[in-house]
């Protein structure tokens, strides 16, 4: 049994159980109506989801955001789809008068759900049931800051914090393991995997227009990586395993993103001699279609949860090379990937120059990707999901 079929046992599992869904029951259940707690809208794996959640269930469960922080430059996409975004502008400290805020918010969307995304939004939203009682919280954990032990605090508060939500769920069996471990009930947490809109494989003209664009020749082995610029993605190893390929073979690497961490990677690009191999991009609206100009791509971090940027690089036909670190390993296989453990740029150099000496077994293993994401990781069944945990912990 695949590990996606476990989860989907389990999560059914859980319903029942904690939920009390029977289908005997002759009693009518609530529509929801839900509200989505995040930290912000800005640019992020956890926030493209929530914003596609809010896009594509509006509709039949109406929707509502609250950002513990600033809006974020995706709150604007939903305005076409009336789905209100609050932004509380939370300052620095723990402040529980948050918790009270979420609650006028939710009771001004008449909202029945609370669903919150990552751990403060988790810890304030639970503390809002004292002013919207009868309000359900969900809590997905989608990743992890490090790769740190589990947090001693955290296992202390979780002591009270998990009798409150109604389903916790995360994002791989990996980080299931870790907030077990922070102090969750084992039979209280299941698995939704993250899912991405597959669309269309690139086509070659795209591919050309990309390459031109960064000046790759036709021998250049062009390699992409799309990330946060934060120390978590440790981007500097993939940097040096980028220099060390560069010294035998004629290669690429493109880094689409910004963050905290871009002057740093630069001082430590030029320091190295990886200068004529890197090319940093910055945030890109279309950072998918960079992916059309690669060969291969390329996840360096120390933590994951289920990364989106491996899965939309999956739908691009390429193959990857990947830490085996969080949900990464339960994403990809032999046979779409190359795994290797973090921190080793000897070990990330060699996997990328074996696939840059057999470009046929990069074709295959591009192929196998985009089955395995189409099979697997499609939003359409990351939404579904969904849509039935709202209704069923009514």
């Amino acid at each position: 049994m695949t590990t996606t079929n476990r989860s989907s046992l389990a999560q059914s599992s859980f319903i029942r159980e904690h939920v009390g869904f029977s289908a005997r029951s002759t009693t009518a259940a609530p529509e929801p109506r839900v509200l989505q707690v995040v930290l912000s809208l800005n640019p992020g794996g956890t926030e493209r989801l929530v914003v596609e959640l809010a896009r594509r269930l509006t509709r039949q469960i109406p929707m509502a955001i609250c950002c513990l922080d600033d809006e974020g430059d995706w709150a604007s996409e939903l305005s076409a789809d009336n789905v209100p975004v609050t932004a509380l502008h939370r300052a620095a400290g723990f402040r529980p008068a948050l918790s009270r805020a979420i609650a006028t918010v939710a009771r001004q969307h008449g909202a029945n759900v609370i669903h919150c995304h990552h751990y403060s939004p988790f810890v304030y939203s639970c503390f809002a049931r004292f002013w919207k009682p009868g309000c359900r919280v969900i809590f997905t954990e989608h990743g992890r800051l490090s790769d740190a032990a589990p947090s001693a605090k955290r296992r202390i508060a979780n002591q009270v914090l998990r009798r409150l939500p109604s389903g916790v769920f995360t994002v791989s069996e990996d980080l299931r393991q870790h907030i077990i471990a922070e102090g969750f009930a084992p039979r209280a947490v299941s698995v939704i995997y993250n899912g991405i809109s597959v669309g269309p494989p690139p086509d070659p003209a795209t591919r050309e227009q990309i390459r031109r664009t960064v000046g790759a020749s036709p021998e250049t082995m062009v390699i992409g990586t799309i990330a946060r610029l934060d120390r978590v993605k440790d981007l500097g190893t993939l940097i040096e395993a980028t220099r060390q390929c560069g010294r035998t073979v004629p290669v690429l690497l493109l880094i689409v993103g910004d963050g905290p961490e871009r002057a740093r990677l630069e001082e430590v690009t030029k320091a190295c001699g990886a200068e004529p191999y890197v090319r940093f991009l910055g945030h890109r609206d279309d950072a998918r279609r960079w992916l059309a100009g690669c060969d291969a791509y390329v996840n360096s971090s120390v933590s994951e949860g289920v990364s989106l940027t491996i899965l939309e690089a999956m739908a691009a036909g390429l193959p990857v090379v990947a830490t085996r670190v969080g949900g990464t390993p339960e994403v990809v296989d032999a046979t779409c990937a190359r795994l290797v453990s973090p921190r080793d740029p000897d070990a990330m150099a060699g996997a990328l120059l074996d696939l840059i000496r057999q470009p046929a077994l990069r074709d295959q293993m591009g192929r196998a990707a985009r089955t395995r994401v189409e099979a697997l990781f499609t939003l359409e069944r990351m939404v579904d999901e969904y849509r039935g945990v709202y209704h069923k912990v009514l």
